[in-house]
């Protein structure tokens, strides 16, 4: 589509020194790109020393600056949508935003884009104009700008439609491929609910209060080996946040064994974002705690029967690296 194999040069733009499933993606893009024969290249946001993470090094060996590309015809911009104001530093190159993550960009993105055009005075006047309608960079005026869309989720591609915007390509991720070859479903387990205490922390907070007889478990201060080990060695996973985007860690559990308990926000509200039976989404209210808790008590009685519920789930993420390879090609290539 984009036909880069012309000797078009492809910066993909990342913050600096930042080390998220979102940054790891940006950079296992350039990585594709690479394979494909591409000019392309990581594109900082901040000048550092050493901005390339240590464990994103597999991915690239080479990196410049954004205020460092030059703004030309056969100069392709990949941004993610937490740095849309960025698309106006440049009136010549093609702009490609990919959206990782709507919820963030309408959350706080606005305050970003003010800072780096206005300084100090506009995150003043953000905070003045919080209203949707009233930032700085309205829809309106970001769309008029991009060239072409790429959707991280299907909850994406239903934003963008809505929003009426066009030219729009379905580029998901995968996760890391250790989880994908390597992660035991046939481990021993306890009776452990595991969960990801900064997302949806208030609901599953209550969660907890309602049967605090269970063993839970938060996912956090550990090393990855340490949170391998908990998803591999437990039964369940629940997880009640927003789902800006198709996140890693229902999948990262789910390759590990575990079975899958999500809300419906985001891009757990679509099925082929997170393909796992209805049964097991529940909307994160006060009357939905005693089928939660139940539904919790099935898989710790019948985690047999229960684990095989995820197995399509399980089956599409494998296949996840080998979509991103085809829908690179087709995006970037042919």
């Amino acid at each position: 589509m984009l036909h880069c194999a012309d000797g078009r040069d492809i910066y993909v733009v990342c913050p600096s020194g930042v080390k998220t499933g979102g940054t790891e993606l940006l950079h296992q893009l350039v990585k594709e790109l690479r394979n494909n024969h591409l000019n392309a290249k990581i594109a900082y946001t901040r000048h550092v020393a050493n901005p390339t993470p240590k464990s994103f090094e597999i991915y690239v060996n080479d990196y410049c600056f954004v205020d460092q590309i030059e703004d030309r015809n056969n100069v392709v911009v990949v941004l993610p949508e937490t740095f849309i104001s960025y698309l106006f530093l440049f009136n010549s190159a093609f702009i490609v935003v990919w959206w990782l993550s709507v919820d963030n960009y309408m959350k706080y993105e606005s305050i970003k884009s003010a800072y780096h055009t206005r300084g100090i005075a506009g995150i003043g006047g953000y905070f003045k104009n919080k209203a949707w309608e009233k930032v700085e960079y309205p829809i309106s005026k970001i769309n008029m700008r991009i060239r072409l869309n790429l959707a991280q989720s299907y909850y994406a591609i239903d934003f963008l439609k809505k929003n009426n915007f066009e030219n729009i390509i379905y580029l998901s991720d995968y996760i890391n491929l250790d989880y994908i070859h390597n992660s035991r479903i046939d481990m021993p387990r306890k009776n452990v609910v595991l969960y990801n205490p900064v997302k949806g922390k208030e609901f599953t907070k209550h969660l907890i209060s309602k049967d605090p007889s269970m063993r839970w478990k938060p996912l956090i201060g550990m090393t990855n080996d340490e949170v391998r080990k908990c998803l591999e060695t437990s039964k369940v996973y629940v997880d009640f946040g927003n789902h800006p985007g198709k996140d890693r860690f229902p999948r990262e559990a789910a390759m590990c064994g575990c079975c899958v308990i999500t809300g419906k926000r985001g891009a757990a509200g679509f099925y082929k974002d997170i393909p796992i039976p209805s049964k097991y989404k529940f909307d994160d209210k006060k009357k939905e705690y005693d089928a939660i808790i139940e539904k919790i008590k099935y898989c710790f009685d019948n985690f047999s029967d229960a684990q095989a519920d995820f197995e399509e789930y399980r089956e599409t993420i494998k296949n996840e690296p080998l979509s991103f390879k085809s829908d690179v090609k087709k995006i970037f290539v042919d």
